[in-house]
C-alpha cells in the first residue's frame, strides 16, 4: 500500500520559457488617437506615401471614413505565449526557475543541479554545488550561489540560458535534493522534453569555370513565421578568396531594405565566386594540385531575426565538391601568333596557334602531339599531323605552333589533338584549343 502513495515534498519546482510576446490580434474598442501608440505610427506612415515619383510628403491625414484606425488588426496588447511554443536550431533557450518551500518549516541542505540532455551529450547549466559555475549559462540568480536552507514559503528564483546547436529532442532536466524534516536526503526531480527543428533549408549547386568556382547558395524559410535575414556571409577556407556577388556597384546587398524579409516558405539565391589564392609567383605543381582536390569550399554564417527582434545564428558544417581533378598534362595559353590574344582570322589566309603543355604529374614524360583535323574540317591544320614536343620534366612546359587554313567563315572551334606520353602510356584527347572568328 505504501508504494501506491505519491511521495510528497515540500518544494515545489516550476519553470518556464522566457520568450517573446506577440501583438493581440482582437479587434479594440475604437483607439484614442490623442494617447495611441499605433494611431500615431499610423498616421505617420501616411504622410510619407510612396509613389513612382517617390515619396510624397503631406501634413493632410486620410479620411478615417477610408482608413480606420480604430479597425486595425493589431492592437496595442501584448500576449504572454500559451505554449512553449518551437525552439529552432541557432536559437538561445532561456528558461526562468523558480523552487519554492512551500512548506511551514525550515528545509536545510538544498542544492540544485540543471542539465541540458541531447542525443549525444548532457551540458551542465547550473550546479549550486559548483562554485565557479564558469559556464556562462546561469543569467540571474537571487539568492547565494550555494543555498544551504530555505526558509517557510522562501523562493530561489535563477535563469539559465543555453544556445541550441543540436536537432532533435533535448530534455531539460532538474534535480533538487535536500534534507527532509527527519534529516532523511531526498530528491525531487522533474524533466521537460521539447523538439528543435531546422529554421533553414540550404542547398548548394557548384560550377566551375576554369580555376574559379561558382557557388550558388539557395536558403529556404522552413519556420511558420517571418523573419528577416540580417548576414548571410561566406567565409572560405583554404586555398579559396572568396567574392560577394550579391551586392550592387554601392556596396549594397541586393536583399536590402523590404527584400530582407522571408516569408514563410520563401527561397533566397545567393551567388559567391570562389577564386585560388595566387602566389606571388608562377604556381607550382603541389599548390595546382591543392586547389584542384580541394573539395572544403568553406561555411556559412548566418544570422536572422524573428518577432521583436528574437536572434537567432546558424552556421552550416563543411559546403563540399565533387573534386574536378586534373589533368597529367595542361594546355594553357592558346592564341594566334601575332594577334595579341585577338582571336580573329580571315577566311583562306593562314595563321599560326601557339599553346603552351604544361606537365603536371609526377613524373618525366615525352610527349607526341598529334592533331585530329576530322574533328573541325572547316579550319584545317597545314602540314605534318604530328609534333614531338620531346622530354618534360615535372612541372616544365612546352610551346607549340600549329598552322591552320580557315575554309568556312563563322566561329569555329581549332585545334582538336592528342597528347601522348611514350614513357607511362598516358594519353589525353584534347577537344579544341580555342574558339576563332574567321571573317570574310
Amino acid at each position: 500500500m505504501t508504494s501506491l502513495i505519491r511521495e510528497t515534498h515540500p518544494l515545489t519546482l516550476k519553470v518556464m520559457r522566457l520568450s517573446r510576446p506577440s501583438l493581440a490580434d482582437t479587434k479594440q474598442l475604437p483607439l484614442d488617437s490623442g494617447t495611441s501608440v499605433i494611431v500615431q505610427a499610423l498616421q505617420e506612415a501616411e504622410q510619407n506615401r510612396p509613389t513612382q515619383s517617390g515619396l510624397i510628403y503631406s501634413d493632410q491625414h486620410p479620411p478615417d471614413a477610408m482608413y480606420p484606425l480604430d479597425g486595425f488588426q493589431l492592437s496595442e496588447t501584448l500576449v504572454l505565449p500559451r505554449a512553449f511554443g518551437t525552439m529552432y536550431l541557432g536559437e538561445t533557450f532561456s528558461a526562468h526557475l523558480c523552487l519554492c518551500n512551500e512548506s511551514s518549516f525550515v528545509v536545510r541542505e538544498v542544492s540544485m543541479r540543471v542539465l541540458m540532455q541531447t542525443a549525444t551529450q548532457q551540458l551542465p547549466l547550473f550546479d549550486s554545488n559548483d562554485n565557479s559555475n564558469s559556464g556562462g549559462n546561469v543569467v540571474e540568480q537571487q539568492e547565494d550561489n550555494k543555498p544551504k536552507q530555505l526558509q517557510a514559503g522562501q523562493p530561489l528564483n535563477l535563469q539559465v540560458v543555453h544556445e541550441i546547436k543540436e536537432l532533435g529532442a533535448h530534455i531539460l532536466a532538474c534535480t533538487v535534493t535536500y534534507l527532509s524534516a527527519q534529516g532523511e536526503r531526498r530528491a525531487l526531480q522533474k524533466s521537460f522534453k521539447f523538439q528543435v527543428s531546422n529554421p533553414l533549408v540550404v542547398k548548394t549547386k557548384v560550377n566551375h569555370l576554369e580555376k574559379d568556382v561558382l557557388l550558388e547558395v539557395q536558403v529556404h524559410n522552413a519556420t511558420q513565421s517571418t523573419m528577416a535575414l540580417e548576414r548571410l556571409r561566406f567565409e572560405p577556407t583554404s586555398p579559396f578568396d572568396a567574392e560577394d556577388l550579391n551586392t550592387t556597384d554601392g556596396g549594397i546587398s541586393v536583399w536590402s531594405g523590404s527584400l530582407g524579409f522571408m516569408q514563410p516558405g520563401d527561397v533566397r539565391q545567393y551567388l559567391y565566386r570562389l577564386r585560388p589564392q595566387m602566389p606571388s609567383g608562377e604556381m607550382s605543381v603541389e599548390q595546382e594540385r591543392t586547389i584542384n582536390y580541394a573539395s572544403a569550399l568553406g561555411k556559412l554564417d548566418i544570422v536572422w531575426r524573428g518577432a521583436f527582434g528574437s536572434v537567432g545564428r546558424l552556421q552550416t558544417s563543411q559546403l563540399l565538391r565533387k573534386s574536378p581533378g586534373m589533368f597529367l598534362i595542361e594546355v594553357e595559353d592558346a592564341h594566334i601568333v601575332g594577334k595579341q590574344k585577338n582571336d580573329t582570322g580571315a577566311l583562306e589566309e593562314p595563321f599560326v596557334v601557339r599553346a603552351r603543355v604544361r606537365n603536371v604529374s609526377e613524373h618525366k614524360m615525352a610527349l607526341l602531339a598529334t592533331l585530329q583535323p576530322q574533328k573541325h574540317p572547316m579550319v584545317i591544320p597545314c602540314g605534318s599531323a604530328q609534333h614531338n614536343l620531346g622530354e618534360i620534366g615535372v612541372g616544365e612546359t612546352r610551346e607549340i605552333d600549329v598552322k591552320f587554313l580557315p575554309l568556312a567563315s563563322g566561329v569555329q572551334r581549332i585545334g582538336a589533338m592528342v597528347l601522348a606520353d611514350s614513357i607511362s602510356g598516358y594519353a589525353r584527347e584534347v577537344g579544341y584549343l580555342l574558339d576563332v572568328f574567321i571573317a570574310n
